[in-house]
Order: structure tokens, then C-alpha cells, then sequence
């Protein structure tokens, strides 16, 4: 049976479907118009501008003067220390930033510390307390002097390897790197120059004020006093009238003075009577023209008992733990704290100080080339520049500084070198050597015949 077809009813049909077409024709009509109104618009403007044509222009001469776009190259930030239009390999620009080698020289100003000084050019404290336990020894680093220079060298890793300090022109003192770590004491001397002169005057009032009229120092006049107060009264016994001359010594390093001026021989002439003393250069020391000693005897110990000994002189011990050098200048007594601690000999005190691992001490300079320290003090009982006696209480013994209990650490100096005090030869009351005599009676002639060549002022 065959199915009917189906009409669709969505299609419009009848007066709908003519207005539909009706409406599609008038749109189409309008869009064709306006197009064909534009037209004729553009062609009626271009026909009004006579002779007008239309010209490209290359597009080159528009970008003409455009900059070309900058090169990868310059568009790096610049390298420090190097000039527009030069190139610097990639070898120079890791050369430039690897640390190199620096030398560095600080003057002491008021108010420096060692601390402050290390943080300022960026050295680790903990290599300033390397250096400071090395020099507990020779105790030359501190205090710090206005008017003195440090001087510091790196490596190229820019680590510390050498600290120097310049003592005067002749001595050089430096801390050196060793090779694990720690730092060893360098010395470097320059030699020295001597020149010799005498000095002369006449006495008008006390001695004192006549030996600085004719030019000495109050050192000098100190170390006159002290070689002849065993025979001569300076208040009673010197008037109007007497005479005196001293023979000097100074040294000198490339023209530069060393130190102070140092006796080396003196006459008083007190009513037709002469008192002198002459100094050995052998020992040190002085005596009279006899050959008999003037300078006081030193006492062995610095205590009034003999202590035990618990840490002998000893100036090649190495570190028992890293094996650095680790010399012991001094001796070591077991004293108990506050034991009282005695000058071993006539002299003046020239430092007393407080050491982060020598704890207190004391300097003191005496006669001649000898000179003492005393070291972990629990209490100074003298002050700088205070002259003390043979046997006088300095102090008293403690536990200041690094220790591993309380004990008087002792040293003695002979020409600025530390020397075992137990064993070294010491000034007694005694005679110069029958070895030494002939060299010392050819330096009383010399020493002599300068006095003799004078014009009294």
C-alpha cells in the first residue's frame, strides 16, 4: 500500500511566502545601491584634484633613520674598570673578580682596638685570637700606641696571613701564617749605626738641674744616680763648682734615630776626687775603673720562697695538640694566689697592662741590658714610669689571662732576647772577668781621652 507524502508545514505557503520574497529583493537592492553611490563618491573625489596621482612611498625611506635594534653584547651590564667600546674576554672578567693578594697599612688613631681594627678590613676575630695566643710570649702587639702603623697581608683567598708592627727603625716584629693554621713570631732587624759624644757640665745648684742644662735626658740622669749612689751622695756630697762628662752612644738606621741616647761612661769630679763607672759591652754592665761592678745584683727568684717549677723556660716547645711552634719564655712557679711578687732588681717599670691570655703584667727595665716580666698577676701594685728597688712587692701572683691554674709566669731579658732566668748568667757584686779585661781597660782610654777633650759650659 503506498503512503502518502507528508507536506511541510514549517514552509510558509501562500500570501506569507510572496511578502517574504518581497522583503529578500528590497534588501539585496539596497546593499548593491550603496556599494555603487561609494564608489562613484571616490572616483568623483580623485577627479577633482588635478593632475593628482596616487604615489607609494618605499617603506625604506620611512624607516631610514630608525636605529638598528642595540647588539645582545650591549645590552650586559658593564664591566668595572673597563672603558666604553673595549671588550673584555670571559678569562679577564673571572680574573677581575677573583680576590688578589693586599697590603694594608693602618696608623693607630685614638680609640683603635685590635677588634675594631680586624672588623674594619673584614678579618675574622677568630684569626685575631690565633695571633694574640702566639703572642702572649712576646706580648709586642699590645697596647696599641697612637702615631704607630699596622700592617696586614692577604693571600688570594683574601685570608690574613701576616700582621707586622714596626717597633722602631731597626726591629720589625711579625706574625706569620704557619702552615696549619696558626701563627708564628718573625723578627727582622736592620743594623745599626753607633756614633758616639760626650756631654759636659759644671754644677750650679742641684745635679739634676745641671745634667739637663748640659743636655741629658732624665734617663740618663736616672742611670747616673743609680751607678754611683753607692759612693756618692748627690745632695750632700756635690757642690757648686764640681764638674761631670758623659759619653753617649745613639743609634741610627738609614738615617733615622734608634731609640734614645744610652751611657756608656761617666765622671764626676767632686772636689779634685773622681767617681766613675764604665760599661762592659760584653755583659753589659758597669764598673768602676777598677774594674769592680756597679750594677746591682739581680735576685734569682722573683718570690721570697723558692716555689716549685711547673713549666720550665723552654724556647723551642712545639703545641702538644696542633705541634705549632709554641715557645715558653719564661718560668712558671706554682705560686698560690696572692702570693706577693717581687722586682728581682733595681728599675724602672715601662708597661703594666691587661693581655687577654697573659692575663696582668708587668714590664720593668733595668740596668744596663737586662730587663723582667711578670705575668697572670692577680693584683699591679706599681704604676708606669714608677721606679721600684731590689726586692720591692710588685704585685701579687694569680690566674688572669689563659690558664689552667693560678701561677707567677717569669722572665727575664738580656738585650731584648728572653733567656732562661734560672740558669742565665746575673749582675752579682763581683769583679769583671780577667778574660774581658784587656778589651775593657782599651775602652776606659778610649772613653777617657773624649772626656778629656772638652770645654766646660
Amino acid at each position: 500500500m503506498v503512503q502518502p507524502k507528508r507536506k511541510l508545514s514549517w514552509l510558509p505557503r501562500g500570501p506569507r511566502l510572496w511578502a517574504l520574497v518581497l522583503v529578500s529583493v528590497f534588501v539585496l537592492f539596497l546593499i548593491i545601491y550603496e556599494g555603487t553611490v561609494e564608489d562613484d563618491e571616490r572616483a568623483a573625489n580623485y577627479e577633482a584634484l588635478p593632475n593628482s596621482r596616487i604615489v607609494l612611498t618605499p617603506i625604506t625611506t620611512q624607516i631610514a633613520n630608525v636605529p638598528p635594534p642595540p647588539s645582545l653584547d650591549s645590552l650586559a651590564p658593564p664591566e668595572i674598570g673597563v672603558r666604553e667600546g673595549e671588550e673584555v674576554s670571559l678569562v679577564d672578567q673571572v680574573a677581575q673578580s677573583v680576590p688578589k693578594p693586599r697590603q694594608v697599612e693602618h696608623l693607630i688613631k685614638s680609640g683603635d682596638t685590635l677588634e675594631g681594627i680586624f672588623q674594619s678590613y673584614g678579618f675574622p676575630i677568630a684569626t685575631l685570637y690565633n695571633i694574640l695566643e702566639a703572642d702572649q710570649e712576646y706580648l709586642v702587639l699590645e697596647p696599641l700606641q697612637v702615631g704607630d702603623s699596622l700592617r696586614f697581608e692577604t693571600n688570594e683567598k683574601d685570608e690574613l696571613v701576616r700582621i707586622s708592627r714596626k717597633i722602631d727603625p731597626s726591629k720589625t716584629i711579625a706574625y706569620v701564617q704557619h702552615d696549619n693554621g696558626g701563627f708564628v713570631y718573625k723578627e727582622e732587624l736592620k743594623p745599626i749605626s753607633w756614633s758616639q759624644f760626650t756631654k759636659h757640665g759644671s754644677v750650679e745648684g742641684s745635679f739634676y738641674l745641671s745634667a739637663k742644662r748640659a743636655g741629658l735626658s732624665d734617663a740618663n740622669v736616672m742611670t747616673i744616680s743609680d751607678l754611683l749612689k753607692g759612693r756618692l751622695d748627690f745632695r750632700r756630697d756635690i757642690r757648686a763648682g764640681d764638674a761631670f762628662d758623659v759619653v753617649l752612644k745613639q743609634g741610627d738606621v738609614d738615617g733615622e734615630t734608634v731609640g734614645s741616647e744610652q751611657v756608656e761612661a761617666v765622671r764626676i769630679k767632686v772636689r779634685g776626687q773622681f767617681y766613675q763607672a764604665f760599661l762592659n759591652s760584653s755583659d753589659g754592665r758597669f764598673y768602676d775603673e777598677n774594674g769592680n761592678s756597679l750594677t746591682p745584683a739581680l735576685r734569682r727568684w722573683p718570690t721570697a720562697a723558692n716555689y716549685r717549677v711547673s713549666s720550665g723556660f723552654n724556647p723551642n716547645r712545639l703545641h702538644p695538640v696542633t705541634g705549632r711552634p709554641a715557645p715558653h719564655n719564661g718560668t712558671d712557679l706554682a705560686t698560690p694566689n696572692g702570693t706577693q711578687v717581687l722586682a728581682t732588681g733595681d728599675g724602672v717599670v715601662t708597661r703594666t697592662a691587661n693581655h687577654r691570655y697573659a692575663g696582668k703584667y708587668i714590664d720593668i727595665d733595668n740596668i744596663g741590658k737586662y730587663s723582667t716580666r711578670f705575668l697572670h698577676l692577680s693584683k699591679i701594685l706599681v704604676k708606669k714610669g714608677q721606679r721600684v728597688k731590689r726586692g720591692q712587692v710588685i704585685a701579687l701572683s694569680g690566674s688572669t689571662g689563659r690558664v689552667t691554674g693560678p701561677h707567677l709566669h717569669y722572665e727575664l731579658h738580656i738585650g731584648g732576647r728572653p733567656v732562661n732566668p734560672m740558669t742565665a748568667k746575673i749582675p752579682t757584686m763581683s769583679s769583671i772577668p780577667k778574660a774581658e779585661r784587656g778589651e775593657f781597660d782599651r775602652s776606659i782610654a778610649a772613653w777617657t781621652e773624649m772626656m778629656n777633650a772638652k770645654e766646660l759650659l
